[in-house]
Parts: structure tokens; sequence; C-alpha cells
């Protein structure tokens, strides 16, 4: 289940300090802090959640985005994703806590003891100079599939391909995050180099790489409409494939052997691009630009969809232009 709350829609919030200037929420003049408190949302029962918003911040305007859970009628405190800004300040967790009724990870939050959630809240604060927030969001494991629509035996070409390994990067091996995303800024035309995405998405809480509401939420600076998106099964992916649109997927895999053809297992997760799909001679191959090469022209890489799917987490970074709803 996705649900998105954006532009002027935002108002339909409860809302302390700000108010709606065009699509984007901002403080309201004179004020250094304000706040935005949805009511509450009703869900199908669900045992995990990801978080996402897109704003505009710089090193003196800051965003950070609470969201709390009901579990059997009881709710949760409110969690922190971070203190967020773009170009400054921009911390995710750092410590998870201990919670009675949730595990809380920088990217998502489980439900504990096979107990299942069925209601949300969401809250964002906004602090500093000029802080702008466009989207609140969250993803669930509830909800029903998607159908199949459209061909999806395409391969999006001009996906630029990047090595992170071929990089030059100090952490080349943990930057396969923004590498992907960096792919994928650029195939919506934003000029942006590597070394700018990776410093813009760097989680100095976790100090990680690869936060993926921060990810998103870095996207979104960039003037995209950008969440993290929990999905049923591989229709959505081959939904957006068929509308020319790629995506950020997120797999893990404990030994090389779970999907011929990669450089190496990922047992901490890793993100790569999706770019299209091929069925040859009755066999589906998933077709991706994988940033784990050792160059930018060995990136492009078919992978057997049944093995990537075991993989897969079945998590994505949605990334559209503002006129792809």
């Amino acid at each position: 289940m996705d649900w998105i709350c954006e532009n002027k829609k935002l108002s339909n919030n409860e809302l302390t300090g700000l108010e709606l200037e065009g699509d984007f929420l901002r403080l309201k003049k004179d004020m250094d802090e304000g706040f935005l408190v949805t009511p509450i949302i009703e869900t199908e029962k669900f045992s995990e959640i990801t978080p996402s918003w897109n704003s505009r911040t710089d090193e003196n305007s800051f965003v950070e985005v609470f969201i709390q859970v009901r579990v059997e009628n009881q709710w949760t405190d409110f969690v922190s994703y971070g203190v967020w800004s773009t170009d400054g300040f921009n911390k995710g967790i750092k410590e998870h806590g201990n919670h009675e009724l949730i595990r809380v990870t920088e990217d998502r939050i489980f439900i504990k003891d096979n107990k299942l959630a069925d209601a949300v809240r969401m809250k964002a604060v906004l602090t500093g100079k000029n802080p702008k927030l466009k989207l609140i969001a969250f993803s669930t494991d509830s909800g029903e599939d998607e159908e199949l629509e459209g061909n999806c035996y395409r391969i999006i070409e001009n996906v630029p391909t990047i090595s992170q390994l071929a990089s030059g990067h100090k952490d080349s091996h943990s930057i396969c995050s923004p590498t992907s995303l960096t792919m994928t800024l650029k195939f919506h035309g934003k000029n942006l180099s590597l070394d700018e995405v990776t410093k813009g998405t760097f989680d100095t809480g976790s100090e990680l790489y690869g936060n993926w509401p921060q990810n998103t939420a870095y996207a979104g600076e960039q003037g995209m409409r950008a969440y993290t998106k929990k999905c049923k099964s591989i229709n959505p992916v081959k939904n957006l494939i068929a509308k020319g649109i790629p995506v950020v997927a997120s797999v893990v895999s404990k030994n090389k052997e779970q999907l011929d053809g990669a450089i190496s297992a990922f047992p901490s997760g890793h993100l790569m691009v999706v770019v299209g799909f091929q069925n040859v001679c009755g066999t589906e191959y998933i077709v991706v630009n994988d940033p784990a090469a050792n160059s930018d022209e060995e990136v492009r890489k078919m992978y057997n969809l049944d093995q990537w799917v075991k993989v897969w987490r079945h998590y994505i970074y949605l990334i559209k232009n503002e006129e792809q709803k």
C-alpha cells in the first residue's frame, strides 16, 4: 500500500506555523519552526513500513520527518527519520532505540512478534531559514498487487552506465545506492556528478550512503517526484519499464551463486537500476545497470529473472518527473 500526500493537499493536514505557497509548504513569516501532523491514516494490516519526503533545503534549512504506527490498538511513539538538509547537516538514525512494539532501522519500521499494524500518523517539522516541503509518503507490505499493463519487454537504452568500483571514490565499495541514483538522475536530465550525489546522500548519523528515504529525499531536492516503494511482486517494476521509467532496486544475497553473473555476493544489500526485461527462448531476464562492475562498460547486465526476484527485497526507489504521476 502506498500513501502519498503532496502539493496543495498538504494543507489538509494539521498545520502550525506553516502556510502553502504554490505546491510547497513553507514557514510563515518571522517563524523559524513549523509543524505538520497528519490525521490518523487507517490502513490494511501491515508488518513493515518505509517513509519518504520531498523537500527543498539548504545548509540553513532542515526537515525532520516522524512516523508512528498503531499495533493492536496501541500507538507507538513518533520515530524520527533524521534531520534532513541536502547541502549541510544531514543526519539519519544513529541509535535505533529500544521499542516495545517495533524494530526500527534507517530504512524501515518492522512490527515485532508477528503482530500487525493497521494505522499510521506522520509528522514533519520544518526549521531554519527557508525549508519547503512538497511531499510526504509511506509504503507498506499490505494492499493489492498491480495488474500488468503495457509491454515491459524493452530496454531503456539511454540510462548512463557508471561503475562504483571504477569511480575512484574513497568508499567505492559502499556507494551502490548513490551510484544507482546518479545514473537515474542523469537519465532524467539532472547534470549531477557521482561525487555530488554521494555527498548529498551520505547519512552522517548511520554513516551510510544507502539510507533509502534519504536517497529519495535527495532526488526530491533535484525536482523529482521520488519515494521508496514496497512491491507485492515484480509487476510494478514491469509496469514502470513499460512506461519508460527506470527504477532503483535493492537486493541481498548470501552467496554469489544465487545470482549468476554477479560480481560477488551482496550479504549487506546492494542497489542497482532496472532498465528493462527480455524474453530469450522462453526464459525471462531482467536487464540492469549494476554499479558493482569493474568498468563503466561492464555495468549493463542481464540476470535470470527467477534468480533475481529471489534476492530482491521487493523495495524500489520510484523516481519520476513531476508530470509522471
